[in-house]
């Protein structure tokens, strides 16, 4: 679960956004659909094998308001009850519909910097 995450814009040095969900001042919550899983090998090139659990979260491409900060890419929001049942026990088929962008006119900037 999370309140705000962020992405840094093309500039030198970049600047951070902070995206929310609206209403911002309330800060709702969302949640990032993720895997993991076991996973046994060297972290580096001909290094100890180690165990260790590796994460992900899904992306999809970028919304108006992402797309705005020069990405070609912008994590999958989760917020309803419906999506959170549809990843955690759906079908393969009902987790992957859940791969589009957030609508922008749901999200605002919260701070830059």
């Amino acid at each position: 679960p999370a309140t705000a995450f962020c992405e840094p814009d093309e500039g030198k040095p970049a600047k951070w956004h902070w995206f929310a969900l609206k209403p911002a001042d309330e800060r709702p919550l969302f949640a990032f659909p993720g895997i993991y899983r076991q996973w046994k090998g060297p972290i580096k090139k001909d290094g100890e094998n180690v165990r260790q659990r590796v994460f992900a979260f899904l992306t999809c491409g970028p919304n108006t308001l992402e797309s705005a900060r020069a990405h070609e890419r912008m994590p999958v929001l989760l917020h309803t009850d419906e999506e959170f049942d549809a990843w955690l026990h759906g079908s393969e088929e009902q987790a992957l519909m859940l791969a589009k962008p957030y609508p922008a006119d749901a999200m605002k900037i919260v701070q830059k910097g």
